[in-house]
C-alpha cells in the first residue's frame, strides 16, 4: 500500500481502514499461538536480529510483488512469473551450492516440493496478474489472509483448537479483505 501511495494511488478512508483491519488481524493471529513446536524462546540478544530480518523480508517481498505487478501489464503475467522464477532458481541454486554442497536431497521429498513449487508459482501469478486491475496493491494485502487460512487448515487437518484471539484475528482479516473486495 505504501508503494501504491508513493506512486500516486489515493485510497479512501474505508480502504485504509480495511487494510488496517487486515494488518491488525495478521498481528493478532501471529501473537495468539498458545504454544510453539519448538521451545518458543529466543536466545538472549536475538530479538533485534529476528525482528530486523522479518522487516527486511517483508520489505523485499513487498518490492518483489510491486515490481511484478508493474511488469505484468508490460510483458505479461506468465512472462513476469517465469522470469522471476528463473532468477530465483539461479539465486537459490547459488546459495545452496555455497552453503551446503554436500547436502543430499531425499528423492521422496521431490513430489511434495514439486507441489509446493506449483502452489507458490500459482500464488505469485495471481498476485502479479492483479497488476492489470485498478487497485493491484489490494491483492497483496488480501494475500496476507494466508495466516488465517493456515489456522483453519490446522484445525481441519491437525485438529488443533482455535482460540478466541485467533477467531478475532480471522474476523479482522476476512472482514478487511471483504471490504476491499467490495470497494
Amino acid at each position: 500500500m505504501i508503494f501504491a501511495v508513493v506512486q500516486g494511488a489515493r485510497p479512501s478512508l474505508a480502504q485504509w481502514l480495511a487494510v488496517a483491519a487486515v494488518m491488525a488481524g495478521v498481528v493478532v493471529m501471529s501473537r495468539s499461538a498458545a504454544h510453539y513446536e519448538t521451545s518458543g524462546v529466543l536466545q538472549p540478544g536475538k530479538l533485534k536480529s529476528v525482528l530486523g530480518l522479518a522487516v527486511l523480508a517483508s520489505l523485499l517481498f513487498a518490492v518483489s510483488l510491486a515490481s511484478g505487478q508493474h511488469a505484468a501489464p508490460v510483458i505479461g503475467e506468465v512472462e513476469t512469473v517465469w522470469l522471476a522464477r528463473v532468477f530465483g532458481f539461479v539465486a537459490i541454486g547459488t546459495i545452496y551450492l555455497w552453503r551446503s554442497p554436500s547436502l543430499k536431497l531425499p528423492m521422496r521429498w521431490l513430489p511434495l516440493l514439486g507441489v509446493m513449487g506449483c502452489l507458490d508459482v500459482a500464488a505469485l501469478g495471481i498476485i502479479v496478474a492483479a497488476g492489470r486491475l485498478s487497485n493491484p496493491a489490494f491483492a497483496t494485502v488480501a494475500s496476507s489472509a494466508f495466516s488465517a487460512v493456515t489456522v483453519i487448515l490446522a484445525r481441519v487437518i491437525l485438529r488443533e483448537t482455535i482460540s478466541l484471539a485467533q477467531l478475532g484475528g480471522m474476523a479482522l482479516i476476512f472482514g478487511g479483505v471483504g471490504v476491499l473486495a467490495g470497494l
